[in-house]
């Protein structure tokens, strides 16, 4: 029995080493790889204070997530932390699955100049046409509980002019599912210039686009 028990402690021991460098090794790798191949596969530059990821639980953190503008040294959007459980029994199926999402004081800026704005290369990019002609199956993508802390929003037309934030944005959702059409969405936020608050529900068919709205 004691033979038994000294093979099953150095088993036991093996494994939590084992578990535990893995999950040293692979987030500040993470981070590297991220901010090596950004622009390659994204188009934006992006940086980060600092990554943690546990890919035997699926949890992902990062910390003081920096997304650049196009060509620039701007921020187009940030977050003081971004969190993240993927479900990884579902990456067998070709299913990505977040079980839930939450941004903590996210902050981002909109620019637009006429028919310009200052996304557009993040949609031309992500609707590409080699995307659209790809005769594989899709992957089933899903964001659950969806939750926004804090957030601060502006945006900026030059024609008009239009200059104006919102603040304090919070934001929760069941999220989306791939097989499910309609997105819920319970949100509140205040005037960023002067006064005034809103706060209501959003409710949009992704398929449709057909939505409903009470404020």
């Amino acid at each position: 029995m004691s033979k038994v028990k000294n093979v099953l402690k150095v088993f036991i021991i093996s494994c939590t080493i084992f578990i535990v460098v893995v999950i040293l090794f692979i987030s500040p790798l993470t981070k590297f790889l991220i901010e090596k191949y950004d622009v390659k596969y994204f188009g934006r530059e992006i940086k980060m204070d600092w990554v943690y990821v546990n890919p035997f639980s699926g949890y992902i953190h990062f910390s003081n997530l920096k997304i650049y503008a196009l060509q620039s040294d701007s921020i187009f959007f940030s977050a003081k932390r971004l969190n993240a459980n993927l479900k990884m029994n579902k990456l067998l199926s070709q299913t990505y699955e977040f079980s839930s999402l939450t941004l903590d004081y996210p902050k981002g800026h909109i620019f637009q100049n006429k028919e310009y704005f200052n996304f557009n290369d993040l949609i031309a990019k992500f609707s590409s046409k080699e995307n659209s002609k790809s005769k594989k199956e899709p992957l089933h993508f899903s964001i659950l509980n969806i939750k926004i802390h804090n957030g601060e929003f502006h945006y900026r037309e030059i024609v008009t002019p239009i200059n104006y934030f919102i603040k304090n944005v919070n934001i929760e959702s069941k999220g989306f599912r791939w097989n499910v059409d309609t997105i819920p969405i319970s949100f509140s936020f205040l005037s960023g210039i002067g006064t005034g608050s809103t706060k209501g529900d959003f409710v949009i068919n992704s398929k449709n686009k057909n939505y409903t709205l009470a404020t």
